[in-house]
C-alpha cells in the first residue's frame, strides 16, 4: 500500500497542532490565566468593579530581564468558582452569572481600547480559564468605594485603607480628574458611561482618579437614534440585595431617566448626574441615595430632596451640585461646565497641584517661579497630598540637572516626613541617579542631607 507524503504531513500537522492547544489548555488550568503565569501576587491592595467582584493585587514581573513600563503593576482577578458558590447560596440561576461574566468581558474589552490619561491603562488584557478571569493594570492604590469603607471582598485590609479619610484638597483635585475624563468621553470617544459609582473610580499608586467600568457604555449615537438599544434597567419596588451579582448599574448612581420604565433619553447628562452622586458621597460621607435597589424609595428621595440635604457640602459647590443632581436633564451641566466652578476655580492649592500635574511640559523658567511659590505652599498640604500629588511630579523632575538645585531640597524636606518604606518606594528610586551624577550646589545639598537619607534606608527598616 502506497503512503501519500503529503497527506501524511497533513496529518502530522494537525495531529501536533491539536497537541500543541491540548497542552496549552491543561496548562493554563494548571496555573490559571496568563496574568497569573507572567507576575508573582504580593499583597492585596482593594477591589473594584461591580459588586466589587475584582479582587485588586500588587504584582511584579516573573521576568525580570527584560524591561518593564511599570516595576509593579495592578493584576486584576475574578474568582468564578467563588462567583458560583455566592450565585447559588444567593439563590441566582446560572443564566445570571453567565450575564454577569459577559459584562466584565465586555468592560475589559472596551478598557483595552480606551486610550486616554484619564482611563485606566490595560498592560495586559483579560485571560481567563474555566476558574478565573485576570488581567493588568498600571500601578492602583485601591477604589474609591473602598477608600470610603467598603471592604466588600477584601481578605486582608491594607493598613493605608484602615480609618482613611481623604482631605477636601486630594477629594478636589480627584473630581476634577475625573470631570476632565468625563469630557473627553462625551465629545471626543462620543461615549456615555452609564455607570459611574465609586467601585468603577479607581485611584492609581500616583495617586491620580482615573475611571474604569465601562460594561454598560453605550455611544452617543447609539443613545440618540436607537433606543432600542440603549440599556433598560428594571429595578425592583422593594429592596434588594443584588450586589452578589449585579446585573445593572447601582441604583444609588443612577439617573433617573435610567431608572424610569419608559426612558425619554439617554444622554451625558445622564454621567453628569451619576457623578453628582459620587460628588455628594464624598463631600458628605454619606450616599444622597441608599435605597437598597428599591425604585420606590429612590423617586421618593429624588422628589423631595431639600435644601437641608446640602447642609454637609462646601457652599461655593452646592449650586452646582444641585445643578447636576437635577431631574431635568437640560438644569445640568456638561463635565467641562463643572470644570469651571468657583469650587474648583477659587483654591489657590488645587492650582499648584494642576501645574504638578502638567510639571514635565512646562518651561524651566515657569517651573522655577511655581516652585518659589510652592516652597511656602507646601506645608500646607496634609501627607497624603504630599505622598501621592506632590512628591512623585517633583522626583521625576529630579532628572531635570538645572531644576536639581531648585526641586532637590522640596523632597528632601518632604522625605524627612516619610516612614522608611514609603521613602524606599517613592523617593529612593528618584534619588539614585542624582547621588552618583551630583556636583557642585547638588552635591552640597546631599551631603547637607547625608544622615537623613541614610537614616531611612538603613536595614533596620526591615
Amino acid at each position: 500500500m502506497s503512503i501519500n507524503i503529503k497527506t501524511l504531513t497533513q496529518a502530522l500537522a494537525k495531529t501536533a497542532a491539536v497537541i500543541e492547544k491540548t497542552v496549552q489548555t491543561t496548562v493554563q488550568e494548571v496555573t490559571g490565566p496568563k496574568a497569573l503565569q507572567d507576575y508573582d501576587l504580593l499583597d492585596q491592595i482593594g477591589t473594584a468593579g461591580p459588586g466589587l467582584a475584582w479582587k485588586l493585587y500588587s504584582a511584579k514581573a516573573r521576568d525580570g530581564t527584560r524591561p518593564h513600563q511599570y516595576p509593579t503593576v495592578c493584576v486584576w482577578l475574578l474568582d468564578k468558582k467563588v462567583l458560583s458558590e455566592a450565585r447559588a447560596r444567593a439563590g441566582l440561576s446560572k443564566v445570571a452569572e453567565d450575564s454577569f461574566l459577559d459584562l466584565i468581558r465586555t468592560d475589559a474589552a472596551k478598557l483595552v481600547r480606551l486610550r486616554h490619561p484619564g482611563v485606566v491603562h490595560v498592560v495586559q488584557a483579560l485571560d481567563e480559564n474555566k476558574n478565573a478571569m485576570a488581567m493588568v493594570t498600571e500601578p492602583l492604590f485601591a477604589s474609591v468605594a473602598n477608600t470610603l469603607g467598603n471592604f466588600e471582598n477584601i481578605t486582608m485590609v491594607p493598613k493605608d485603607l484602615k480609618g482613611m479619610e481623604m482631605g477636601l484638597l486630594e477629594v478636589k483635585h480627584g473630581l476634577l480628574q475625573i470631570a476632565e475624563t468625563l469630557d473627553f468621553l462625551h465629545n471626543n470617544a462620543h461615549l456615555i458611561h452609564c455607570a459611574i459609582s465609586p467601585e468603577n473610580v479607581l485611584i492609581t499608586s500616583r495617586g491620580a482618579w482615573k475611571l474604569g467600568g465601562f460594561s454598560f457604555a453605550i455611544s452617543k449615537d447609539q443613545a440618540a437614534s436607537d433606543l432600542a438599544n440603549v440599556p433598560a434597567f428594571h429595578y425592583a419596588e422593594y429592596d434588594t440585595e443584588d450586589s452578589v451579582i449585579p446585573l445593572q448599574p447601582s441604583l444609588d448612581y443612577t439617573a433617573p431617566e435610567l431608572v424610569r420604565s419608559k426612558a425619554s433619553s439617554v444622554g451625558c447628562s445622564s454621567d453628569i448626574f451619576s457623578f453628582g452622586c459620587l460628588a455628594y458621597h464624598l463631600m458628605a460621607r454619606k450616599p444622597l441615595f441608599d435605597c437598597h435597589n428599591n425604585v420606590k424609595m429612590y423617586m421618593n428621595m429624588l422628589t423631595y430632596l431639600s435644601n437641608e440635604a446640602f447642609s454637609s457640602i462646601p457652599p461655593e459647590l452646592i449650586h452646582d451640585l444641585q445643578r447636576m443632581l437635577s431631574a431635568n436633564e437640560s438644569i445640568r451641566p456638561s463635565a467641562l461646565d463643572f470644570t469651571g466652578s468657583p469650587f474648583f476655580r477659587e483654591d489657590t492649592r488645587l492650582r499648584a497641584l494642576r501645574f504638578l500635574d502638567h510639571m514635565l511640559e512646562r518651561d524651566n523658567r515657569q517651573k522655577s517661579e511655581f516652585l518659589k511659590a510652592l516652597s511656602d505652599m507646601w506645608k500646607d498640604f496634609d501627607s497624603r497630598v504630599l505622598r501621592y500629588k506632590v512628591l512623585p511630579p517633583l522626583c521625576a523632575e529630579l532628572r531635570n540637572l538645572v531644576m536639581q538645585p531648585t526641586i532637590l531640597p522640596m523632597v528632601l524636606m518632604i522625605a524627612d516626613s516619610q516612614d522608611k518604606s514609603d521613602f524606599e518606594l517613592v523617593t529612593l528610586p528618584a534619588l539614585l541617579p542624582v547621588l552618583s551624577t551630583a556636583v557642585e550646589e547638588t552635591l552640597l545639598l546631599l551631603v547637607k542631607h547625608a544622615e537623613l537619607i541614610i537614616n531611612k534606608t538603613n536595614s533596620e527598616s526591615n
